[in-house]
């Protein structure tokens, strides 16, 4: 598959810390999620597909939820 110039906003990003939104947006690939967030382009699709769990042992941990957004033709 060859790159696109696609400019429709494709995924929706919620990071929150217990009842707090830290940050929310709307992104057109995962690799401006992966810039924006400071994180790798693979844990950011990981974490989109739901591979990518946080299991630590830190008292306050961000909640980082990737969802494709749903009606794009």
């Amino acid at each position: 598959m060859g790159r696109t110039n696609q400019q429709k906003l494709c995924w929706n990003v919620i990071v929150s810390l217990q009842d707090t939104i830290l940050h929310k947006g709307e992104y057109i690939s995962l690799k401006e999620i992966a810039d924006d967030l400071n994180l790798s382009y693979h844990q950011v699709a990981d974490i989109s597909t739901g591979r990518k769990k946080f299991n630590t042992n830190f008292k306050y941990q961000p909640k980082v939820v990737i969802k494709k957004i749903s009606g794009i033709l």
